[in-house]
């Protein structure tokens, strides 16, 4: 189902890139998967078998009217083949495509405080020069276990700079002596 997710992710990117209306279709995208994600009824709504195409497809138009036409669209499409269900899974490949496009990146700094906004900035600035992205979302989280220093988590690559790091380092180096 995630390449079904990321396939349709894919298109409505790029017909919304083309159309310049990327960003708005990705506000909701995120205000459907949050929605969509916290409600128990649309999941027995979407798998629900006696459900047919048609109300489906009304529901969609009712509950969703206000969004972007290629997302409608979509929507409408995901109704009729009985896929609702992918929404949250469509929004997130949706996030990758638009980050990738608008070459920014969330970033995750880990620390044992709280960091100041000029401290996070420095950070950022530091991590766009050696990643290349152009943007970075940054949420600094609290991580007591870290001892000093930070981890930053990039998409999925790690740089680790905590003292907790180093130690473990230095133990292993140890323990090969």
């Amino acid at each position: 189902m995630m390449i079904i997710a990321k396939k349709y992710a894919e298109s409505l990117f790029e017909v919304g890139h083309e159309q310049g209306v990327s960003d708005s279709i990705k506000k909701d995208l995120d205000t459907l998967k949050t929605v969509v994600s916290a409600d128990q009824s649309f999941h027995r709504f979407a798998e629900d078998p006696q459900v047919s195409k048609q109300s489906r497809i009304e529901f969609v138009e009712k509950t969703f009217k206000g969004v972007n036409q290629p997302l409608m669209n979509l929507l409408k499409i995901l109704a009729e083949r009985k896929h609702l269900e992918l929404i949250p899974a469509i929004s997130a490949e949706y996030e990758h495509f638009y980050n990738e496009a608008n070459e920014q990146q969330y970033m995750k700094v880990e620390s044992v405080y709280a960091l100041s906004d000029e401290e996070i900035n420095d950070i950022g600035k530091a991590f766009i020069k050696r990643t290349g992205y152009k943007r970075l979302l940054i949420e600094n989280i609290i991580n007591k276990d870290l001892i000093g220093g930070i981890r930053t988590t990039i998409g999925t690559t790690v740089y680790d700079g905590s003292v907790q790091n180093s130690l473990k380092e230095i133990s292993k180096a140890v323990q090969q002596q």
